[in-house]
């Protein structure tokens, strides 16, 4: 079970072949966190992006959106405890995503692979 992570979905929606066809080809359910759906929303505001933006909720309904509850926050807060003992922190945002792919045993289909590496646990693709 795959979660995909914020840049891959902009990609996703921009219709750049290649993710295009590794989303189409994930099997079974997709999983993007609500931090996903917050940090693209931002990227739409506007009425220029008003077509955008209608995309985006109509592959709202193409997969399955996880909040943040108390378990990822507890999680969140040990992923990145973890990344500041390293000296490796990254964004909030990214350890929130993380930490929800780690309590749901999901694989983060990412763009960034460099980055959430430092995240030694998390399966990424």
């Amino acid at each position: 079970m795959y979660l995909l992570d914020s840049d891959y979905i902009i990609y996703f929606l921009q219709g750049k072949k290649e993710f295009v066809s590794v989303v189409k080809n994930l099997p079974g359910t997709l999983y993007i966190s609500v931090v996903s759906v917050g940090e693209i929303m931002e990227g739409l505001q506007g009425e220029r992006h008003k077509k955008k933006l209608e995309v985006f909720k109509i592959f709202l309904k193409t997969v399955t959106v996880l909040s943040v509850d108390q378990n990822i926050a507890f999680k969140f807060a040990t992923v990145r405890r973890d990344l500041r003992v390293t000296g490796k922190l990254i964004g909030d945002l990214d350890s929130l995503i993380a930490a929800t792919c780690l309590i749901n045993n999901l694989t983060l289909v990412t763009n960034n692979k460099k980055h959430f590496s430092r995240i030694k646990t998390l399966k990424v693709l």
